[in-house]
């Protein structure tokens, strides 16, 4: 089993760079992070937390500034990639998935 070291934070990424977002209109936009329309904030929902943070908990939703996270590591245990993220770097914090509201 994986677990974050002391100080730092692991999560799964909810919106992946090259995925496509929709509008209310049903139109899909192209989410690239290699262009300036990919450079923004994303969600995160959290798998495990360091012992020295004691702001969040697992399963709990963050917001992370761009460029704030690791390239991501596949774990054998997980289908998706693990990102490790940078405290520092963390907006905000809910407790429910904030691209199902």
């Amino acid at each position: 089993m994986i677990k974050a070291m002391p100080n730092k934070i692991l999560a799964y990424m909810l919106e992946k760079p090259g995925d496509y977002k929709s509008t209310k209109g049903g139109i899909l936009i192209a989410d690239k992070d290699a262009d300036v329309s990919g450079i923004r904030s994303r969600w995160f929902k959290v798998f495990s937390v360091g012992d020295k943070i004691d702001w969040i908990k697992e399963g709990e939703y963050v917001l992370v500034d761009h460029g704030r996270w690791s390239n991501g590591l596949s774990v054998d245990d997980h289908e998706e990639k693990v990102y490790l993220l940078d405290p520092d770097g963390c907006l905000g914090v809910q407790d429910t998935n904030p691209l199902e509201e």
